[in-house]
């Protein structure tokens, strides 16, 4: 089992996030700590590229008004060579399904953070 100090930092490294979670479960439930880590660990080098995991995720917490979450995922889709248009026609698809308050809400607030990562890789890259 990891210690609470090297999953935290595992997903401020990969997420640049606290989740919110981590402190609660750090303190009752260590072991349902580790066990969520060990699930998303699992899913590191498997199938999918991790542009569409990302994304995956994004989504996910989008859908349920988890902004922090949807921004960090979000953030990392990019790093991870997801393109604006990508993010945003999947917002398209999720609000032809589940409605425009999805984009409204959660969605803008991940869009507007993937377009300052961006922006910052481009200034870091000498880019314009």
């Amino acid at each position: 089992m990891k210690d609470f100090e090297s999953i935290l930092k595992y997903y401020k490294e990969e997420l640049k996030w606290n989740p919110p979670f981590a402190d609660a479960l750090s303190k009752y439930s260590p072991d349902g700590l580790s066990g969520y880590l060990a699930m998303r660990e699992s899913i590191e080098n498997g199938h999918l590229p991790k542009k569409t995991r990302e994304l995956i995720f994004t989504i996910l917490d989008s859908l349920d008004d988890e902004v922090s979450g949807a921004k960090a995922h979000a953030v990392a889709a990019v790093e991870a060579g997801l393109t604006m248009e990508e993010l945003v026609e999947a917002y398209v698809i999720v609000t032809i399904v589940k409605g425009i308050n999805v984009l409204c809400k959660t969605g803008t607030q991940a869009i507007k953070a993937a377009e300052e990562r961006l922006e910052e890789i481009k200034l870091a890259k000498g880019e314009e």
